[in-house]
């Protein structure tokens, strides 16, 4: 069942042997109550006491209880005991607590119910209606319940849990607030005998959802033992919304399709989040493995770990027999699943951004097909024996790219259930093909490589250094340096070959680039279809030396930079390394403005060093900010003339960019603000002291002085690769367009020679509508003001290249007084569509 508004923060760490720690151990209580409407009488509960007793204690071997449940799964390491109140009566007969309003005020508004809650887009109003309810029932249950009533067993001030079993049925969707959830008491404060209370599930007496969308689901121990799991950390392991047709566990694991009789969680559950698993060992050599049953006394060698070269992602194995609680499992065998550490849990699948934390492999299935997930166990018996390698059936990332490992001689179901490691070939990996240095001496990145065959590079040009240049099975952190200024207009390459040292036919191969020294591409290349032709507009080359360079791969180049902590708030600016959580641009390291859920101040600046004269600069962007409607939180980028004095706003994270966790170059301007003290910063901070709810990492972070005009003696212009022209403008009109798909790029050229290409931009002639100049934008030489209607976004690009970009303009004009004189090219994007408007000022 759906978790309803629970903010979890799980961070774990994966070595090559799974340790868990002590969690979800010894005694725990659960408090179950009672609840009905006003508008219901005291005898809506038909049931006997003794029926909901049996059902969440009854602890006779082979009895389906929560108790026995929780304790075989546990491996005897939690006993969890319910006890009731109010008390029931001495007939047996269920006394529940009666809510102060009717059933239809937690339900949805509507014609025939007026009095319901009305949806808004963060639902709010669904939630202050639920969380007054549990308010309302603890502050009644704080006047009946015990002093000496076991409601915190583990004995840390908070009740274990609270298990409300609402009359009548649930609601049909899992939408709605009554519906069958677990959540926690956060926006007032509960208590029960002077224990606090938190986590509670809501359930329902008739119905909690309904088969097939008609019968209805009474409540069971299926239900209960699924959501009283949210309370020991679990995440739903079923797709939220999206893509409701793909079932990446299935019945194969509690927290998915949980079956009336509940069955089993999978090993990884009972590991990352139960905590009573203490260790999931990797296999690596090739040879045969045995399991014993999931579901049985021992906690040992129950499943194995796989762990191919090149992915953090990562393959469990684990026995299942169908017998006691996984009677209903569909048949016995060897369940074969990949675990994603990016993720926690399925429910928040998108198929784009998110996907699943497990899925579990099956015939058939794919990243867009369910396949055939009953019979995803493996056995002799099932006639399927054989996994990866030359079977048919193959493992699968993420996204969709082939596993590299195999599994054969899968036995019969037994007491125990063997199968063989098959051998693969070695394999080297690099994250990337290609990584680029700056132009100047000293420039230097890290890339990781990864091997399960020892390794070395043989040979490295003069230019460069390698740092090491062997390595062995295992992950091993390169480091590159180029030793010289590269004093060509156009970049220099060298491939490096990484070879297996025993293995002549195993290698891969790593490019290295460095930028010119002396002057870069062009950059900025837009392309905009007029009236049947194509509008270029570009800006003009920088140096290509650099007056700032930081990669933040080693402590010693943060030291030079200031984290200013204007804020009592321990979460500011930290140097971070990649992991499984953390993503760099580059190398191995990044600085992460860390985001913060205490309700404390932060304002935190990361500046940089003072630098003289820096026209452009350019860093790696990735943040969670972008297009957030949070009006209290900022996200800047500055820059100072007067070495910090004096700061002014380049940039807005938050409105300007569109990349949402996903990392972007982004270049600013740099030449208004020139001077011999210059430094740039990057702040975030909130105005309503409730801190900051988005993280920030830059990286990568480049400034370039401007190049010498006189050394640009023009461009030159290619569509797909062939040279159509040259100009000495920043700008180009292409009239004669040809159909398909076409790829413009530019260089510039100068008294040494041309410079590299610019990155390309693509247009499909056929597929994109004339756009037409825009008749309602023109320019007031008299006022200096860019009359527009309102847009989305409007590009200014001068004859030097330059570039300026304004967001949401909706007051109808842009103040241009203060730009110099010449000839602009402004784009005006609104929508889909974007228009253009030249003009001299």
């Amino acid at each position: 069942m759906k978790k309803l508004l629970i903010l979890t923060l799980a961070f774990c760490t994966i070595s090559t042997t799974l340790q868990a720690a002590e969690k979800n151990k010894g005694e725990f209580s659960n408090l179950v109550v009672f609840l009905r409407f006003a508008d219901e009488g005291d005898t809506i509960f038909e049931k006997p006491i003794s029926h909901y007793e049996k059902m969440f204690n009854d602890s006779t071997e082979d009895a389906n209880s929560v108790y026995n449940y929780f304790k075989e799964a546990s491996y005897n390491q939690l006993f969890w005991s319910s006890i009731f109140y109010p008390a029931a009566d001495s007939e047996g007969k269920i006394i529940s607590y009666q809510a102060r309003n009717p059933r239809g005020y937690y339900e949805k508004h509507s014609s025939i119910n007026p009095d319901g809650y009305v949806d808004d887009a963060l639902g709010a109003n669904k939630l202050l209606r639920e969380q007054n309810l549990v308010k309302e029932l603890s502050d009644y249950l704080d006047t009946i319940v015990p002093a000496d009533a076991v409601i915190d067993a583990d004995g840390n001030g908070v009740i274990d849990n609270i298990c409300i079993i609402v009359s009548g049925r649930s609601a049909i969707g899992n939408s709605r607030l009554l519906w069958p959830h677990r959540s926690t008491l956060y926006t007032q404060e509960g208590s029960i005998q002077g224990k606090k209370v938190n986590e509670y599930i809501m359930l329902f007496d008739d119905a909690n959802g309904y088969g097939s969308m008609v019968t209805p689901l009474e409540i069971n121990t299926g239900v209960l033992c699924h959501e009283m799991s949210h309370t020991l950390g679990t995440y739903d392991l079923y797709h939220g919304s999206v893509r409701t047709d793909l079932n990446p566990v299935g019945v194969w694991d509690l927290m998915s399709d949980n079956l009336s009789v509940p069955q089993s969680m999978s090993a990884y559950t009972k590991y990352k989040y139960c905590k009573w698993i203490d260790e999931i060992p990797e296999i690596s050599q090739p040879g045969t493995y045995t399991l014993h049953p999931l579901t049985g006394d021992r906690k040992d060698n129950i499943a194995y770990k796989i762990c191919p070269t090149g992915s953090d992602q990562y393959f469990i194995v684990e026995y299942r027999k169908k017998e006691g609680f996984d009677a209903g499992i569909p048949e016995s065998g060897l369940l074969i699943y990949r675990v994603d550490p990016r993720y926690t849990g399925n429910n928040a699948y998108d198929g784009s951004s998110k996907f699943d934390e497990l899925y579990l492999f099956r015939p058939g299935g794919s990243t867009t097909s369910d396949g055939k997930i009953e019979q995803a166990a493996f056995s002799a018996e099932s006639g399927r024996t054989a996994f990866g390698g030359e079977a048919a059936q193959k493992p699968f990332y993420t996204n969709g790219e082939t596993a590299r490992f195999a599994i054969g001689n899968i036995s019969t179901c037994g007491e125990t259930l063997s199968f063989d490691l098959l051998p693969v070939a070695s394999r080297i990996y690099l994250p990337t093909d290609t990584v680029v240095l700056a132009g100047n001496a000293g420039s230097t990145t890290a890339v990781t490589v990864e091997a399960d065959t020892s390794w070395q590079i043989t040979s490295v040009p003069e230019w460069l250094e390698i740092s090491p240049t062997q390595g062995h099975t295992g992950k091993t952190t390169i480091t590159i340096t180029a030793l010289t200024k590269n004093e060509n207009t156009s970049s220099r390459n060298a491939d490096i070959i990484l070879n297996a040292i025993d293995e002549a036919d195993v290698a891969d191969t790593l490019t290295v680039s460095q930028a010119s020294g002396e002057i870069l591409a062009p950059s900025n290349l837009s392309a905009t279809v007029v009236n049947g032709k194509v509008e270029l507009t570009w800006s003009a080359p920088v140096s290509g030396s650099t007056v700032l360079n930081e990669d933040f791969e080693n402590a010693a180049s943060v030291a030079n930079w200031t984290i200013r902590h204007d804020s009592e708030n321990p979460k500011t600016w930290i140097h971070v390394e990649a992991d499984k959580y953390t993503e760099v641009s580059d190398g191995t390291h990044a600085m992460k403005l860390e985001s913060d859920w205490d309700s404390m101040h932060q304002d935190e600046w990361l500046i940089s060093p003072s630098f003289a004269h820096g026209q452009r600069l350019d860093f790696h962007s990735k943040s969670i900010a972008p297009q957030k409607n949070n009006a209290h939180n900022f996200y800047y980028v500055l820059v100072s003339s007067d070495n910090g004095e004096t700061w002014e706003i380049l940039y807005d994270l938050k409105t300007q960019s569109t990349a949402v966790n996903v990392y972007e170059e982004i270049s600013l301007d740099l030449t208004p603000y020139l001077s011999n003290e210059m430094r740039i910063a990057f702040r975030g901070y909130d105005d309503n002291n409730a801190g900051l709810s988005y993280w920030w990492i830059v990286d990568g972070i480049v400034v370039y002085p401007a190049a010498e005009s006189s050394a640009i003696t023009g461009y030159n212009i290619y569509r797909n690769g062939i040279k159509i022209a040259t100009t000495d403008k920043c700008h180009f009109t292409d009239e004669n367009i040809p159909e398909g798909e076409i790829r413009y790029q530019v260089s510039a050229t100068t008294q040494y020679g041309e410079t590299a290409l610019s990155a390309p931009v693509g247009i499909d002639e056929s597929s994109i509508d004339e756009t037409p100049t825009t008749e309602t934008a023109y320019y007031n030489r008299k006022s200096g003001l860019l009359i527009i209607p309102e847009a989305d976004k409007v590009i200014l690009t001068g004859i030097d290249g330059r570039t300026m970009s304004f967001t949401g303009t909706t007051q109808g004009y842009i103040d241009l007084k203060n730009i110099p004189e010449g000839f602009y090219i402004a784009r005006i994007v609104s929508g889909n569509k974007s228009y253009v408007l030249k003009f001299f000022k």
